[in-house]
């Protein structure tokens, strides 16, 4: 049994760092778009909308990644009480 809360342990430490960095990935997408559809910059007509959807399609994945990742977190910290 030691080993395998071991394993688990790796494990949610892995996904710990993965959460993270994911959480960064998913501010600086935000701020990119925050500033891609300022209009105070750009006239709404300049807006790089296609340029904002891509940015939009990424941040929704990433935050896909990083629910299954939490999700994972707390099965594994249940685990290890």
């Amino acid at each position: 049994m030691s080993l395998q809360n071991e394993m688990r342990r790796v494990r949610l430490t892995n996904l710990e760092y993965t959460a993270k960095r994911l959480r960064g990935e998913i501010e600086a997408l935000a701020r990119l778009i925050c500033i891609n559809l300022d209009c105070s910059l750009k006239r709404p007509e300049d807006l790089p909308i296609g340029d904002v959807d891509t940015q939009f399609d990424e941040l929704k994945a990433k935050w896909g990644e990083l629910a299954v990742a939490m999700s994972e977190i707390s099965r594994l910290e249940e685990e290890l009480k």
